[in-house]
């Protein structure tokens, strides 16, 4: 199965020497858990449009999984030291904005 998984996904990347796929018992005995881990600049082709992707690898895993009377969890790991965007403080809207109007006579 672990070979099945660095096949398919070191074929989808740029980089497919950083591809690495790691494998973990669950506390269920027929579950095995596969955590795929690739360059950071390689984690959107895995995932795809909507995930389309890394689903579809999911889906093969799991029919390869029932043939063997087994379960199979796929989990893609990314970098944890990848910085998110700067966020902008949001505009004030109309509404918020209060606008004191005077009426002399």
């Amino acid at each position: 199965m672990k070979q099945l998984i660095e096949y398919i996904v070191s074929n989808i990347v740029n980089h497919p020497e950083s591809v690495s796929v790691s494998e973990e018992a669950t506390e269920d005995k027929d579950t095995t858990k596969y955590l795929i881990k690739v360059d950071p600049e390689d984690v959107g082709r895995v995932i795809g449009k909507q995930g389309k992707v890394i689903k579809a690898i999911r889906q093969l895993v799991r029919i390869a999984a029932i043939q063997k009377g087994t379960r199979a969890i796929v989990d893609l790991l990314e970098d944890e030291t990848k910085v998110a965007a700067p966020q902008e403080p949001p505009a004030e809207s109309p509404a918020e904005t209060s606008v004191e109007l005077s009426t002399e006579e």
